[in-house]
């Protein structure tokens, strides 16, 4: 398997298009009808989208990439409450916004 040599600017450029990704996916989930199976794509779009993130977040804080410490940390806690707003949004029913996944 090819091993994919980014620069920590493409990694960067990624992070943040799987972040307008899961905005766009999320928002226009309200767009739609509440069927069960657009909501169970879009969660797992957004976990995918997710765990994607988390992985370039992982990479980027290799010592081979000098980005500032900041950005790293900013990058990673903006992927991790994207994926407790994921949790949150629905995987809790007592939030309200999707039910239709338990039912």
């Amino acid at each position: 398997m090819k091993r994919f040599k980014l620069s920590s600017k493409q990694i960067i450029i990624w992070i943040c298009v799987n972040y307008g990704l899961f905005i766009m996916a999320f928002f226009t989930l309200g767009f739609m009808d509440s069927n069960k199976s657009i909501v169970i794509a879009n969660f797992i779009l957004d976990v995918v989208l997710c765990a994607v993130s988390l992985v370039l977040n992982v990479i980027l804080f290799s010592t081979k990439y000098k980005t500032p410490i900041v950005g790293k940390i900013g990058l990673l806690f903006t992927t991790l409450c994207f994926a407790a707003f994921t949790c949150y949004a629905f995987l809790i029913p007592e939030s309200g916004l999707p039910p239709v996944l338990f039912s």
